[in-house]
């Protein structure tokens, strides 16, 4: 089992690292496509909008409320970086072969921001995501 390290390497930034047990292209497309985000986002998530490309925007209805941003720069199936509710969420997609490594990279514009996510449970969103994220790589082709 892969284990989900969070982390906060400076005052502005918290970072969460992952390895999957999937080729890179599969964990990116889980991110990106529309129809899965609402598999591992949580029951009740609505995708409204998702155009992924540079200066496109994302909104997620969820059962927390409303989650929307913009997309700053992507480049499949390495890199996404995002805006994401108080900060700027930058994503990379190692490729390990059979593996991809994940590393979620969020920074915030004070230290105080970056607190108040760990507060409210940054570590154990992210630990639950990745676990549903495996989970819904188990049971994609590897042809999708």
């Amino acid at each position: 089992m892969n284990t989900t390290t969070v982390t906060t390497p400076s005052e502005l930034e918290i970072c969460v690292e992952r390895i999957f047990d999937a080729p890179r292209a599969h964990v990116y497309s889980v991110y990106t496509d529309p129809k899965l985000i609402p598999e591992w986002w949580g029951e009740g998530t609505v995708v409204e909008e998702m155009d992924v490309r540079p200066g496109g925007s994302y909104r997620f209805r969820t059962a927390h409320g409303v989650v929307a941003g913009e997309f700053r720069e992507v480049k499949p199936p390495e890199r996404l970086v995002q805006t994401f509710q108080n900060h700027l969420q930058t994503l990379e997609f190692e490729d390990l072969g059979d593996q991809t490594k994940l590393t979620q990279t969020m920074r915030f514009e004070t230290t105080e921001q970056r607190d108040m996510a760990m507060q409210y449970g940054v570590e154990k969103g992210a630990k639950a995501g990745c676990e549903r994220i495996d989970a819904l790589l188990r049971r994609l082709p590897l042809d999708a």
